[in-house]
């Protein structure tokens, strides 16, 4: 059976090395990088080659809107990181979203509701508001584009948008801040980090790791996100359980 990740570009992914991992035992499982620049083309490469696909950006929007069927969470993101097949229809799912509800789950307080900070409004960004929402956290979304967090603030219900220069002030009486802008910013060397969990999903280029380690923050990286995310969809794509334990051994090697 035939896996693999649509975006562009992917080069660097760790994806296929994961999946190897996750399936070991089972070679006749494949997973392949499709590169594409034009969604619709690597879209359609999906529907005559593959069982399944991990989608990731810049299209996992388009990718919604390519289902029949999408799930729940994913209907609130408007994105979708997993297409499959299934009785004739293209179904979508969204296992960032799971990803960051099992990492955060360890600090949720029903009582207490710690507070949470989201720093980005993309599709690492709502998936990790919308889990601390769900897990019953106070949730604030700041962005860049601040009608973007706004939008994404009203249509979720319960969270509270902020401008990147609200940010700094707010984040002292945060307990959880969490990173998702794909770069670097001046307001990074700002944050009050010391005492608080802090999550950044990006694994690539992160920029809070040394920030951390210096202020005695407890750090999550990317590559924590990305392992619980492959250890989720893969459960999906395929319907088969990967080797978990794999996976993260893997994501912590590298």
């Amino acid at each position: 059976m035939k896996f693999g990740l649509i975006g562009y570009p992917i080069s660097h992914s760790k994806s296929p090395e994961l999946f190897r991992a996750a399936y070991a035992e089972r070679p006749d499982l494949t997973y392949d990088l499709i590169e594409e620049d034009n969604f619709d083309r690597a879209f359609a490469r999906f529907v005559a080659e593959y069982e399944a696909v991990n989608v990731t950006a810049p299209y996992k929007g388009d990718a919604f809107r390519k289902v029949d069927i999408a799930d729940t969470i994913a209907r609130e993101l408007f994105a979708v990181n997993i297409l499959k097949k299934k009785d004739g229809k293209i179904y979508g799912y969204n296992s960032d979203f799971w990803a960051l509800q099992k990492l955060l789950t360890p600090y949720a307080d029903r009582k207490a509701r710690p507070k949470v900070l989201v720093i980005g409004c993309g599709g690492a960004g709502k998936a990790a508001a919308l889990a601390a929402l769900k897990l019953r956290m106070s949730v604030a979304v700041a962005n860049r584009d601040f009608r973007k967090a706004r939008e994404f603030c009203f249509t979720g219900g319960g969270m509270i948008p902020l401008r990147l220069e609200q940010v700094r002030d707010y984040a002292a009486s945060t307990q959880i801040l969490i990173y998702a802008l794909p770069v670097h910013i001046d307001l990074v060397e700002t944050l009050p980090l010391k005492s608080r969990i802090v999550v950044e999903p990006n694994y690539k280029d992160p920029c809070l790791k040394s920030l951390c380690d210096a202020a005695g923050a407890t750090y999550i990286s990317g590559m924590d996100w990305l392992g619980e995310q492959a250890i989720a969809g893969y459960r999906l794509m395929t319907g088969l359980e990967p080797d978990a334990a794999r996976v993260m051994a893997c994501c912590a090697s590298q």
